[in-house]
């Protein structure tokens, strides 16, 4: 190979290295990050979607929830009580008492 060809070679490399970066197209990482969380279906998304469908008229416990729920999002119940706290922190629920078979039990409530 000559110096010419080499040149080219290095010139047509750096124009597509340069394409790739500095295209409008290029994404930051916090909006392939933003990208990918709106894609998906969270936990707190889908407890604020029945929220929204009125699923917490009458007040539901962290058993309640995760029973409405498992049939389309697999997790654990203590990933729905952590859930439903973070919620109720962000006051996008309200907590009640609710009696089940004689005991207290924490309910959440809109």
């Amino acid at each position: 190979m000559n110096q010419e060809q080499i040149n080219k070679q290095i010139i047509t490399r750096i124009e597509k290295l340069e394409k790739k970066v500095f295209s409008k197209s290029a994404k930051s990482d916090q909006d392939k990050k933003e990208q990918k969380t709106d894609r998906r279906t969270s936990l707190p998304n889908l407890i604020l979607k029945l929220r929204d469908s009125g699923f917490f008229k009458q007040s539901q416990s962290a058993n309640d929830v995760y029973k409405k729920l498992s049939p389309t999002y697999s997790c654990k119940i203590d990933r729905v009580n952590m859930a439903l706290k973070r919620l109720k922190d962000r006051k996008k629920l309200r907590i009640a008492d609710k009696i089940i078979k004689g005991k207290k039990v924490l309910a959440y409530v809109w």
